[in-house]
């Protein structure tokens, strides 16, 4: 695979020389999510693991909603099939499958590449196009489907940015493909890689920028 220059540099920044490839990383984040605009803020914290020789990734996160009562919510992409799951005290209270449950999963793997460098390198199903100074396009398929995620670069060579076009957001009982953008910042040494540990992500709703997203990673384990 060759990677486009600033991808290149990217890696080479963030990645030892001679470093070992894992294959997973597991990610420790905390932080805040909004369900919608106006709505009250929900804090959370989540066990994250994105794979490096494929597209997959779970995320476990555990919001609390009352004194006592704690909703658990399980986010994933693995061999071509996306879903989300949400249980409070063991039950089933929300779930989300289908083709563009499994397109959003999938695009949100290629937009936190940041988090795991390795993967920029290693991952062969992964496709890349430069598109022009800062920026760069990566891609892969899904169902016979071209899925695409463009990576915003800052002059020092970090990732700063991820956006597409076409994302599928949740609306009503089901998805509408909608922009979006994700910010990444305050990268720093973990778990022997440099990796953002700060992130915000909008969706681009008809009334403007609407973040639905904010948090920070607290730790990073290289797994087998």
């Amino acid at each position: 695979m060759t990677l486009p220059p600033l991808v290149r540099r990217c890696v080479e920044r963030a990645v030892p020389a001679g470093d070992d490839v894992p294959g997973r990383v597991r990610l420790e984040q905390s932080g805040e999510m909004w369900q919608k605009p106006g709505g009250p803020a929900l804090r959370f914290t989540a066990v994250e693991e994105l794979a490096v020789g494929e597209v997959a990734f779970s995320w476990r996160g555990r919001f609390r909603v009352a004194r006592l009562l704690a909703l658990r919510v399980h986010d994933w992409y693995r061999a071509g099939e996306g879903a989300l799951e949400g249980r409070v005290l063991g039950l089933p209270v929300l779930r989300s499958r289908g083709p563009k449950v499994t397109k959003g999963e999938a695009m949100r793997y290629l937009a936190e590449l940041p988090w795991v460098p390795h993967a920029m390198a290693a991952n062969p199903e992964l496709e890349w196009r430069e598109l022009d100074d800062t920026t760069v396009e990566v891609a892969t398929v899904v169902a016979s489907s071209r899925l695409a995620v463009r990576l915003h670069f800052d002059t020092l060579g970090d990732v700063v940015a991820s956006s597409a076009e076409d994302r599928p957001r949740a609306a009503g009982k089901g998805a509408v493909d909608t922009p979006f953008r994700g910010e990444f910042g305050d990268y720093r040494m973990l778990g022997g890689v440099r990796v953002p540990t700060t992130a915000e992500v909008a969706w681009k709703l008809p009334e403007g920028w609407f973040t639905y997203f904010r948090g920070r990673v607290t730790g990073l384990e290289r797994l087998d």
